[in-house]
Parts: C-alpha cells; structure tokens; sequence
C-alpha cells in the first residue's frame, strides 16, 4: 500500500482489490503496495536478499498467490473516470491519514461507473470501546488499556528491531500502524459527504457486489473485528 508511482495509466478493470495483502484472488484486479507486492514481481531480488539476510525468509507476507499491481494508495488511482464496475478495501482505510482516507474514497468515486458500488472494511472502532468498558466495569482489569491500544493499533508497543534497511523501511513507509479508526456512523457519513448513495452498513458477505465471497474474509469482519459500509455511485 505505500509504493508505486501513483501515475494515471487508465487500467482498465471490473472490479478492483485494494490493499489486497497476500490474500489475492483471480478475477479481481489486486492492488498493494507493500514490499511484499513488490517483490512478487521480483521473485530472484528477494531470494537474493532473504540469503544475505537483508530481509527475513520467514515472512508470513512473503507467500502470494499472485502478482498485484503495485501502487501507492495515497496517490491518485490508476484507473480512468467511469471505468471501474466495483471497489473493495479491508483494513486499508485506518492505515491512511484522515486527508488521505477521503482521498481515497473520493478517488474510489472518480473511477466507479455509475451504478458502480465501493465496499469498505474497516476495523470497529465501536466494539473495541465496547470491549474496553465492559472489561473495566467486569472487575477494572489493569490490561483492559493495554488490550485497547493494542487493538487501536496506532503504533507497536516497542520500537522496530531489524537491521537498520528494515528499521529505514518502516519509518519511510509508515503504514504498518493505524492512522484513523471509524465506526459505522462516521464510515456512513464520510461515504455520503463524498458523493455516495444508499450508503449503508452491511453484514458480511452481504453486497451488491457480485462474487463479494471471494475476497471478504471472516476473521476481518466477524465477531467485532470490523464493519462494512457500502455505497453507490449514482450518474449525476
């Protein structure tokens, strides 16, 4: 999610894949850009690299089923104006800035058809404040904190280790941790502030977006990990 050159090359695609992470299915456009997804498109670097120990082997992000399109989430999409059928993102949204995030969606918005839908996944801002309060009023747990701001997950509970290029990589890069967080009454708004109509808030795997069961997965949505809002674009 955070390389690529952010350049307009009007892609064409029916349904995009944002922030795919390893988890890539075929008949979507995938799209990262984390050095993970970089590096699929540079199999003999990494093996290079994972030999002198430059990065480490044992990735758990190193395993992709396919290559991504490499781009910078932060940057304009690469896709032309009306162009694009559907948009999914789970658990991209909280690693931009604010700014950024409505950028984004505002970008989602250019690139749809009309009629075209954008589903967001987000985590649940609302069940982890939840989870706090019921913990402290259960006994005032002296870890209920520590388990919210692991949760929020706006930085690592200790600094970086690595060598210094991995250490580099992830001050420059800096979306590992999460920027903002939303519930469903905020998530909503911002869709329709954008343009957006019928926003609503849905179940999982429940969507206008056809084939939805290929890229939502459970553990991202279920059992308060996170929400899913969704939007139409309407021809204006």
């Amino acid at each position: 999610m955070s390389t690529g050159s952010g350049a307009h090359t009007d892609l064409m695609a029916e349904r995009v894949n944002l922030g795919c992470g390893p988890f890539a299915p075929p008949g979507w456009l995938n799209v990262d850009g984390s050095w993970n997804a970089w590096f699929t498109h540079h199999k003999y670097l990494r093996r290079a690299l994972e030999l002198v120990g430059v990065i480490n082997a044992s990735n758990q992000g190193a395993n992709w089923n396919l290559s991504p399109l490499v781009h910078n989430l932060s940057k304009p999409l690469p896709f032309a104006d009306n162009s694009v059928s559907a948009i999914y993102a789970s658990h991209v949204l909280e690693h931009l800035y604010r700014s950024q995030a409505l950028a984004l969606i505002s970008e989602c918005k250019r690139t749809l058809k009309p009629g075209g839908v954008l589903r967001l996944v987000v985590p649940d801002l609302q069940s982890m404040v939840v989870e706090y309060l019921n913990s402290k009023r259960n006994g005032g747990s002296r870890s209920a904190a520590d388990n919210l701001n692991e949760k929020l997950a706006f930085r690592p509970s200790a600094p970086r280790t690595g060598n210094a290029l991995v250490r580099f990589y992830h001050l420059w890069k800096d979306f590992h941790s999460h920027k903002w967080m939303y519930d469903s009454d905020s998530l909503v708004g911002y869709l329709e502030e954008a343009g957006f109509h019928e926003v609503a808030k849905m179940e999982f795997c429940r969507s206008a977006i056809p084939g939805i069961e290929e890229v939502e997965q459970p553990h991202r949505v279920l059992n308060g990990a996170g929400i899913c809002v969704e939007g139409k674009k309407i021809a204006e």
